[in-house]
């Protein structure tokens, strides 16, 4: 039988079942691109600060090296748009 593994977090420990395998877990990353979190990108463009966006982008360094050590896929998402920002 597999070890039982924890992630501590609020309101209970994740996964609940302690079920944490490469085989049944992917980390999803999304939206962490230079439109939002990049100098030069849209956010930054319009004149907003980007440091909160920016914020989370050592933490997850770690969180990526730690799960690709381990085995897990990491699956990273991405907003595309026109060239006039508009949706596609």
């Amino acid at each position: 039988m597999a070890k039982k593994c924890h992630v501590p977090s609020q309101p209970y420990p994740w996964p609940f079942d302690g079920d944490l395998r490469p085989e049944n877990t992917a980390l999803l990353a999304i939206d962490m691109q230079t439109d939002f979190c990049g100098k030069g990108g849209y956010v930054d463009s319009m004149g907003y600060d980007i440091s909160m966006t920016r914020a989370p982008i050592d933490p997850l360094r770690s969180v990526f090296e730690t799960f690709r050590k381990h085995g897990y896929h990491i699956i990273h998402t991405r907003e595309g748009c026109k060239l006039d920002h508009g949706d596609l």
